[in-house]
């Protein structure tokens, strides 16, 4: 659980291929874990998966917490589920249909949760989780936008957030999956400032997330990648989407969606073993990813 304040950029570019910075702006995707309800089998899958390593937190109060790191640098973690998020919960005629147990959750960073939080009730989303410190790393609360897409947001402390993104191995891009894209243009201006904004790519209608003129998120209509539920999901960047996505089915995942080329990169979307859906990507030169870069 992290993410760090920064200036007006989301993310500072110095190099062409990878970018270096320690700071997010607010509103930016900082950190990235997932809710499972067996973080030891959660953490085989992905390590054997992208070759993450895999470190429990040794703080009693963490609860088994453990992040993933990618060549020594932070970029993801799992921790076993607690949170009654919308997409947890039953739903359909009657409440007939089970939410899944397990999901990845974006946080964004914040300079200030409190008064986040007082945003989030006026626009008409819902607090899950209120504000708390966690651990002396940092300050965080969890909501849902009027659609029930969940998020998360982290004020720093010692931790700031993922160490490395937009490169292979860690988290490419985020997207903002939902079946609710005229509110989300009224409620995400108003929380977390970002701004919505055409991609100016032909055949591609759903919006970019900005911060400034930084493109720090995307949007996807639900449905497109078989989940029915709107929620914020993650991308992780690969070299090659084809070999990920044989190893992923070799560790007991599933797909969604095979191999397909797309505007921002050869793209699958998939399943863990728990059911969280995540999206591997090759990302394209030049195309947008995620804010942060490698620091």
């Amino acid at each position: 659980m992290s993410v760090s304040s920064a200036s007006a950029d989301a993310r500072v570019p110095i190099h062409r291929k990878e970018r270096f910075v320690t700071r997010f702006a607010p509103g930016a995707p900082a950190w990235f874990d997932l809710g499972s309800p067996d973080v030891a089998a959660s953490a085989d899958f992905y390590t054997g998966l992208f070759g993450w390593t895999a470190t429990v937190v040794s703080d009693p109060g963490a609860g088994g917490y453990t992040t993933f790191s990618s060549d020594g640098k932070l970029v993801a973690a799992v921790a076993r589920h607690q949170i009654d998020t919308p997409y947890h919960r039953p739903y359909g005629p009657g409440n007939d249909q089970h939410g899944m147990p397990a999901i990845w959750t974006v946080y964004f960073a914040t300079d200030d949760a409190d008064a986040l939080t007082k945003r989030v009730e006026t626009a008409g989303g819902e607090v899950i989780m209120t504000p708390m410190d966690v651990l002396g790393l940092g300050r965080m609360a969890v909501f849902a936008d009027p659609a029930g897409a969940a998020f998360a947001v982290w004020r720093k402390g010692v931790m700031e957030g993922a160490e490395v993104t937009g490169v292979p191995g860690s988290v490419g891009w985020v997207e903002l999956v939902t079946d609710g894209i005229g509110a989300a243009r009224d409620f995400y201006p108003a929380t977390l400032g970002l701004a919505p904004a055409d991609t100016g790519l032909k055949g591609v209608t759903d919006p970019v997330w900005h911060i400034g003129d930084t493109p720090v998120a995307g949007t996807q209509e639900l449905g497109v990648t078989g989940a029915v539920r709107p929620h914020w999901a993650v991308l992780f960047a690969v070299r090659d989407c084809d070999a990920t996505v044989r190893r992923a089915v070799e560790l007991g995942g599933s797909v969604e969606n095979e191999p397909a080329d797309t505007p921002r990169g050869r793209r699958a979307d998939l399943l863990d073993p728990h059911g969280a859906g995540f999206s591997v990507v090759e990302l394209r030169e030049g195309y947008p990813a995620a804010a942060g870069g490698a620091s």
